[in-house]
């Protein structure tokens, strides 16, 4: 029997075609009724859809970026943080900026959730590293640019929140060490508190430093040396030379 080559080759080809086109719908609806139920506020059933869908498509990056995106949103950021780092890697530029972004946001709420200031510290510091890398990918992401001004507020006030401890444990290690105050020492500071207490700062603080220049025990009088300062400054209608951090934020991240 003769077979026509070119027809038989036509058939196959078309059911080539009419099977991945089978494929891409079957993964498509999936995928599209995880994307309503997402706008609806159901993240659990579009995680389902979306899981549905990878069973087809498990390279598919939209997925990774879809899934992470709801599992950021449920609170599972450690589940969330996986997808993300995979879909951040697709040649998709648009894609790989948006993943960044949420990217940076999970890692700002594992930062925000950890007990200790280090841990807090490390994530924050790669939710900057990854807000700036959405920026690199896509100029004009105005929200990567908000986003990354307050991330780096709030890293900035830990990190001098540390310092501020680690000089308190300091302190406290010197003033272990340190002998205790000689009687001089203890009727110096009495005077000085007094005379503070009259107002007259500026003759509280030339004792305490006249004493403290004498007496190898007085040292840990500079403390008391400082505050006078500051309340002279005050009175003077200057800022006090102590750091006052006064900076804070109460904006919050956005998820596209």
């Amino acid at each position: 029997m003769k077979i026509d080559f070119m027809k038989t080759l036509s058939f196959f080809l078309k059911f080539a075609l009419l099977m991945g086109m089978s494929a891409v719908l079957a993964t498509a609806r999936p995928i599209n009724d995880g994307n309503k139920l997402f706008a609806a506020g159901d993240y659990a059933g579009a995680l389902e859809k979306y899981m549905k869908a990878r069973e087809a498509e498990p390279a598919d990056p939209l997925l990774f970026y879809n899934i992470g995106t709801c599992q950021y949103k449920l609170g599972n950021y450690d589940e969330a943080k996986k997808e993300l780092e995979s879909a951040v890697r697709m040649p998709d530029t648009k894609l790989a900026a948006k993943s960044a972004y949420n990217l940076a946001n999970t890692h700002f709420r594992i930062g925000e959730k950890a007990s200790e200031p280090s841990a807090r510290i490390a994530a924050w510091r790669e939710s900057v590293a990854y807000l700036k890398k959405a920026i690199d990918l896509d100029n004009g992401f105005e929200n990567a640019k908000k986003n990354v001004e307050i991330v780096q507020r709030k890293l900035k006030e830990e990190l001098d929140k540390q310092k501020e401890n680690q000089d308190q444990n300091q302190d406290q290690d010197n003033d272990q060490k340190q002998p205790p105050l000689s009687e001089k020492a203890k009727e110096a500071l009495a005077r000085a508190l007094q005379l503070s207490k009259d107002g007259k700062y500026p003759e509280a603080k030339q004792l305490l430093e006249n004493v403290i220049a004498e007496d190898e025990t007085a040292g840990q009088l500079n403390a008391y040396v400082q505050r006078i300062d500051d309340v002279i400054e005050i009175k003077a209608g200057r800022k006090p030379k102590a750091k006052i951090d006064a900076s804070n934020t109460d904006n919050d991240l956005e998820v596209i």
